[in-house]
């Protein structure tokens, strides 16, 4: 059960010539963001954008706390 779960869900690859466990999803991972450019815009801005709302909260409530 255990190498099933370790060679088709995982897919961890052991490297001999590294001497390392070798994880694919990585390369996934980039695959993905390479084919779905517009939804990684998207997530990118999203992000962008709630770090910036969460900036111009903090700045309202420091002025707030002056007045």
């Amino acid at each position: 059960m255990m190498e099933y779960a370790k060679d088709e869900i995982f897919t961890i690859r052991y490297n001999l010539k590294k001497d390392e466990l070798e994880y694919p999803i990585q390369k996934r991972i980039k695959e993905k963001i390479k084919r779905h450019k517009v939804l990684s815009l998207f997530f990118t801005m999203a992000v962008i954008f709630c770090m910036a709302d969460g900036i111009l909260i903090y700045y309202f409530f420091l002025l707030l706390a002056k007045i």
